[in-house]
């Protein structure tokens, strides 16, 4: 499955490559952006953890001039795709139908497939700071105020069946969180803080998601 998503990302990685390249030559800001990232959790508790994930987000959108040579605020509409690996038992939540109550359990076994798959539409908002050169210096912090509109729970423990859910309750509806980015040229490291909680749960202390990246922006 890994492989399947990986192909995907790599063809929208090429396809943006060129896409920028070609870019730069009619505008100098930066109006489509990719970001590829890894997400992992913090704030959880001990016995929770998150293992290697991938995602990936997708923006469009439009800046409004503060200095005629440099400064700008950003806004847009985005597409945040997550498939996050974790030793998280969300199964049990479901069979025993609230995970309010029961709170989050670690599985304590080696599972194939453990992935929670999100898919949320996105308005980020950027302060930027961009220097008008062929091979310009970036400097963006933001916000991104995402709405989830997909989601999966997938879970192979080895036995010869595959636990699988869609469009779960397990997540917030709504997320959001600060994002910045720095770097020159095409290429750019890129970090996102997500300051409300992911899980449903009032029993569960928060989790909260931090990535870490790069962006490809058009020149």
């Amino acid at each position: 499955m890994i492989f399947f998503y990986l192909k995907h990302i790599i063809g929208l990685v090429l396809f943006f490559t060129v896409f920028a390249t070609h870019a730069g030559e009619y505008f100098k800001s930066d109006r489509l952006i990719f970001d590829l990232y890894t997400p992992s959790w913090i704030n959880t508790p001990s016995d929770i953890n998150s293992s290697f994930s991938l995602g990936f987000s997708t923006s469009w959108g439009k800046d409004i001039v503060i200095s005629k040579s440099r400064y700008s605020c950003f806004y847009g509409l985005g597409y945040d795709f997550a498939n996050i690996n974790s030793n998280v038992d969300f199964k049990r939540s479901f069979e025993a139908n609230s995970i309010r109550a029961l709170g989050l359990k670690a599985l304590h076994r080696v599972c194939a497939i453990n992935q929670l798959t999100s898919h949320y539409l996105e308005v980020p908002l950027e302060l930027r700071f961009r220097t008008q050169t062929k091979i310009p210096f970036r400097l963006s912090i933001g916000t991104k105020i995402g709405y989830l509109v997909k989601s999966k729970y997938t879970l192979d423990e080895n036995s010869g069946t595959i636990f699988e859910r869609k469009n779960i309750n397990i997540l917030e509806d709504l997320k959001y969180g600060a994002s910045f980015r720095v770097g020159c040229g095409l290429i750019n490291f890129y970090t996102y803080y997500g300051i409300n909680s992911l899980i449903r749960a009032s029993k569960q202390p928060g989790i909260n998601q931090l990535s870490f990246g790069i962006s490809f922006l058009a020149n």
